[in-house]
């Protein structure tokens, strides 16, 4: 794919070449599909333009509610078709027993555009075909674009389409007009009963006007006079610079969670002459808590808050769809709805506090759902607890760690019943923490409810207690899923359990304490839906679980430098029941990448393991009584030594150290051994003693850290003796 350029520098000529210009108007476009259509046009159209011949220098997509534009730099003028040979039907298929050409044959040509003076046949392993041959094209890139700009659109998808005339043609929206331009030449293209015309519209969205088009210098220009900011991202810069300015006026700043929490962003992809307006509001209404303040302005009126040394003002700025006519108007009206709608949210939370304590809400959550199969939320929190007590006791919390995060598993649901959550579900955790509050629950109970929904874009849970109850909540997701045989299949995902594994991952690194899986699972099992089904069944649903996990750390972001894939598939082919113990496995052998010690212990493991396979080891442990030769004796001798050693630094997580003891201590002993002493002899009590030797010396370090030998530096290096 070309390098794209921003529209901003598409202003200045760079390139005498011809340019190529496509917009398509529209009827409003949801904020939530601009991004993806803008990306989906740049991309789509580099494609085309690729499969069709058609070089260029650069080319940019861009986009506002009302438009998506194409801009194409130094199209080339020509398309240039390379020869080809393009297969027909078989011989036998083409020619009658005549010779005479027959209908498929005949039928083929017409296709295809050509004669029978340009076939040949061609001889191959399948038989004998006749080959159509298509002499190299020049076609006129402007009789070409006429048909492929159509095909471009039609590319495009939305979450949903429409139709809006006879033709049948879907859209995310209505498209109103089509533009487009090739250097200063219209070109004539047909969408629907849609004709193109060389004219853009501007203007306001109910009397927009028409204004002639003749090059794309000139677009751009009419554009910028009517105000339009065409480049998103110059708009989202302009609008986050206007915030500001009238924000530092009132000597404050844009509160920074409008812009972490995405209403610039949406902003941005509402307006296309994007108008800033400051106004106020009672100061009534500052005595919410901010995340409600924050929540209404955004949901409601789509205005930026003001804050002044971290407080809130009873102010705000809004983003208008260019300039009104009547400013102090406008503005009086947005106030007056904003304070209607404030006034909402203050009422929301009076009545909530006089439901208060929030036990007595948790209470209520009996009579909302989970999962019609898995019962209600009350429900969900039994599980909560339950699971609670395997982690609390891998994270050796103490009594009243304990019994605080008991207790914020029987609340953690409590605040889905509240109005609050209902008028903004988006705010659940956050509002079950100021009720906890209020309810003078423990602060740590009150914090970790708050952080049950985390992570969320770069927020991680920043008390344990709160990372404990995040993982919890999404562990028995996941788990009761999987347990009722719905698991996640292609892009379909509807209950979000990708994310729920993700962040498990997440949060099991950030707090970096044991996971230990299978205890989890086993606890899980005691419950529903797994006490109705056969153990078999309920223990494949666990292996599930757990893999599905443990494939999450393909896509997880490593710290610098991230583990190769051969090195994370060493790392699952080992123990794999503490999470948190994998990933330091998988980060201790990428740090040893490049060390002969490493490839020592790897290539210990993959010549133990050559031997083993295929192998039919009857013998659990070793004779020392059998060992017949010096060095199959030496290799126990050493392993009698050091398995101790190598054990305790297992399990003291020194797997660095291990690996680098493991190496040092059984390369050179083992290639003696099998340069003198022969594994596969005839006496079968012989044969089968050494097996269990070299079983043994594997099992010494893969059951305890990795298999070494899916390495693959075993297959570029051999390491020095």
């Amino acid at each position: 794919m070309k390098r794209r350029t921003p529209v901003s520098r598409l202003l200045s000529p760079v390139s005498r070449a011809t340019d190529l210009l496509l917009e398509i108007g529209t009827e409003e476009l949801p904020a939530a599909y601009l991004p993806g259509l803008i990306e989906q046009l740049g991309r789509e159209a580099a494609t085309l333009l690729q499969a069709h011949h058609l070089p260029y220098e650069r080319a940019e997509s861009a986009g506002t509610p009302r438009r998506l534009v194409l801009i194409v730099r130094g199209l080339s003028a020509t398309q240039r078709k390379p020869a080809e040979e393009v297969r027909g039907p078989s011989k036998q298929a083409a020619y009658d027993k005549d010779g005479k050409p027959t209908a498929a044959l005949l039928g083929f040509l017409r296709a295809q555009g050509g004669s029978l003076a340009h076939t040949k046949v061609v001889s191959s392993e399948r038989g004998d075909y006749v080959y159509l041959v298509k002499e190299p094209r020049a076609t006129p890139a402007s009789a070409v674009l006429p048909e492929l700009l159509p095909q471009l659109i039609g590319r495009l998808r939305a979450p949903k389409t429409m139709r809006w005339d006879a033709s049948g043609v879907r859209f995310a929206r209505p498209i109103r007009w089509l533009l487009a331009l090739y250097g200063t030449s219209a070109l004539r293209c047909s969408l629907g009963t849609l004709q193109s015309a060389s004219a853009t519209r501007v203007g306001g969205p109910l009397r927009p006007r028409a204004v002639r088009v003749r090059s794309l210098e000139g677009y751009l220009r009419t554009l910028k006079q009517a105000g339009v900011a065409l480049d998103q991202a110059q708009r989202r810069a302009w609008i986050e610079q206007a915030v500001g300015r009238i924000a530092g006026q009132a000597r404050g700043a844009a509160a920074p969670e409008m812009v972490s929490h995405g209403l610039l962003d949406e902003v941005t992809h509402l307006v296309e002459r994007p108008t800033p307006l400051a106004g106020r509001f009672d100061r009534t209404y500052l005595s919410l808590p901010r995340e409600v303040l924050l929540a209404s302005m955004a949901k409601y009126q789509r205005v930026f808050a003001v804050e002044a040394g971290g407080t809130l003002l009873p102010q705000f700025i809004a983003i208008l769809e260019g300039p009104p006519r009547r400013p102090a108007e406008v503005r009086k009206v947005m106030e007056r709805i904003l304070n209607a709608r404030l006034a909402d949210s203050l009422l929301f939370w009076i009545e909530d506090h006089q439901r208060l304590p929030l036990q007595r809400m948790a209470e209520a959550l009996s009579g909302v759902t989970f999962h019609e199969r898995l019962g209600s939320m009350a429900e969900k929190t039994v599980r909560l607890r339950a699971l609670a007590e395997p982690l609390a006791e891998a994270w050796q919390l103490t009594e009243e760690e304990r019994a605080h995060l008991r207790r914020a598993c029987q609340l953690a649901k409590a605040d889905l019943v509240s109005t609050m959550v209902k008028e903004f579900p988006t705010l659940q955790g956050v509002i079950g923490k100021h009720y906890a509050r209020d309810s003078e629950e423990p602060a740590p109970v009150a914090e970790a409810i708050e952080e049950q929904y985390l992570p969320a874009g770069n927020q991680r849970p920043r008390t344990l207690l709160g990372g404990a109850l995040a993982l919890l909540d999404k562990y028995d997701t996941l788990s009761s899923y999987f347990g009722l045989g719905i698991m996640p299949t292609g892009d379909q995902d509807p209950f979000g359990l990708r994310r729920a594994a993700q962040g498990i991952v997440e949060i099991a690194w950030t707090v970096h304490r044991p996971l230990p899986l299978g205890a989890l699972f086993r606890t899980r099992t005691s419950m529903e839906p797994f006490r109705s089904v056969q153990p078999r069944a309920a223990a494949t649903a666990g292996n599930q679980v757990q893999r599905y996990l443990l494939d999450r750390l393909d896509t997880f972001e490593w710290p610098t430098p991230a583990p190769a894939p051969d090195t994370i598939d060493a790392v699952l082919a080992g123990p794999c029941d503490d999470l948190v113990d994998v990933m330091d496995r998988i980060v201790t052998l990428q740090g040893l990448h490049n060390h002969p010690a490493l490839r020592k212990a790897a290539k210990v493991i993959e010549r133990t393991r050559n031997i083993l396979r295929g192998a039919a080891l009857r013998q659990p442990q070793v004779d020392p009584a059998r060992l017949a030769e010096a060095p199959e004796r030496q290799l126990w001798e050493l392993y009698r030594a050091h398995e101790p050693r190598l054990a305790g630094l297992a399990q003291d997580k020194a797997y660095a150290e291990a690996t680098t003891l493991f190496g040092e201590v059984f390369f050179e002993p083992l290639h003696r051994f099998f340069d003198q002493v022969m594994v596969n002899v005839p006496d079968e009590a012989l044969q089968q003693n050494r097996l269990a030797l070299m079983q043994a010396i594997q099992a010494l370090y893969t059951d305890r850290i990795a298999d070494l030998s899916k390495l693959t530096l075993l297959h570029h290096e051999e390491p020095a003796a």
